[in-house]
C-alpha cells in the first residue's frame, strides 16, 4: 500500500477532520473493522453519450454492457472486503444510478447463498436533481453552454462561489450531514451512487483535491470517501475506479 500524504483539520481529538488523499478497499475494510462508519459517494457506472442541451442530464439514459459489468464486479470486490449486512445502498433518482446500484448489489450478493439478504436499493434525491451544490438549473445550463466547463468549475472549487451552485462551503456541509443520515439504518457502510459533480465538488469542498484536470476529473466509478471514527472524527479520501479489474472474471473475485 502506497504511502499518502496526510492533512490535519481542526486538531486533534473531537471533531477533527483528516484528508488521506488516495484511498481502497483495504482502508475501508480497515476502518469498519475499527468500529468505524464508512460512506463511498460514487459516480455512476459507463452510460452513453448525454445529449446536448438535455436538461434532464440524461435521467433516463441506461448504462452500457461495460456499465453492468463495471458495477457488478465492484459489488464482488466489495464481498471480498464486507459482509453484506453492512451495506446499505442508495441511487439518486436516474435511471443510470438505480442500475449501477442494482449491478453492485447482484455483485455483493452472489457470492455463496448463505449471504443471501433481502436487498433495497433506496432513491435519495439530495444525490441528483435536489444535490446541496445545485443552483438554478438555468444558469448550470447556461454555463455548461459557455464552454470551458472544468475550469469553470475549477474556479468555483477555488473560490467557493459560481453562478449556478450554491456556496461551496455550505453545500459540501449540507451533503456531508444528508450523507451521515443514510447511516441510520445501522450498517457500517453506505453505498452513494450520485453524479460527478457531486463526487468533485465534495471533494473540492473537503480539500481532498484542489482542482480537476480532463484527465483527474472523477471518472465512471471513481468516488469520495468519509470514515467516521469515535468522537464523530472523519477522515476524507477518494477511490479511483481501477480499469485493470474489468479485465478479472467475477467468479475469480469472490470467496469460495
Amino acid at each position: 500500500m502506497k504511502n499518502r500524504k496526510v492533512k490535519e483539520k481542526g486538531g486533534a481529538g473531537r471533531n477533527s477532520r483528516r484528508v488521506r488523499c488516495e484511498m481502497n478497499l483495504c482502508d475501508v475494510k480497515a476502518a469498519i473493522d475499527n468500529g468505524c462508519k464508512v460512506t463511498i459517494l460514487i459516480r455512476h457506472a459507463e452510460r452513453p453519450p448525454i445529449e446536448e442541451g438535455d436538461t434532464t442530464f440524461g435521467a433516463s439514459l441506461a448504462l452500457t454492457e461495460r456499465g453492468w459489468r463495471m458495477a457488478r464486479q465492484f459489488g464482488a470486490l466489495l464481498a471480498n472486503t464486507v459482509h453484506p449486512k453492512s451495506v446499505a445502498f442508495y441511487a439518486s433518482g436516474t435511471f443510470r444510478t438505480v442500475q449501477t446500484a442494482c449491478g453492485m448489489a447482484m455483485g455483493l450478493d452472489a457470492p455463496g447463498l448463505e449471504n443471501s439478504i433481502a436487498r433495497r436499493i433506496d432513491l435519495a434525491e439530495f444525490l441528483g436533481s435536489g444535490s446541496p451544490f445545485f443552483g438554478a438549473c438555468e444558469e448550470r445550463m447556461a454555463l455548461i453552454a459557455g464552454g470551458h466547463y472544468h475550469e469553470q468549475l475549477n474556479e468555483y472549487f477555488s473560490c467557493g462561489r459560481m453562478c449556478g451552485y450554491r456556496p461551496l462551503g455550505l453545500a459540501t456541509g449540507e451533503m456531508e450531514r444528508r450523507l451521515h443520515a443514510l447511516h441510520r439504518s445501522g450498517g457500517n457502510l453506505v453505498i452513494a451512487v450520485t453524479h460527478d459533480i457531486n463526487v468533485a465538488a465534495f471533494l473540492a469542498g473537503r480539500g481532498v483535491v484542489a482542482s480537476f484536470t480532463e484527465v483527474t476529473w472523477p471518472d465512471y466509478q471513481d468516488a469520495a470517501i468519509v470514515v467516521e471514527g469515535p468522537g464523530r472524527n472523519r477522515e476524507y479520501g477518494y477511490m479511483r475506479w481501477n480499469m485493470d479489474f474489468e479485465g478479472i472474471d467475477l467468479l475469480d473475485m469472490r470467496y469460495a
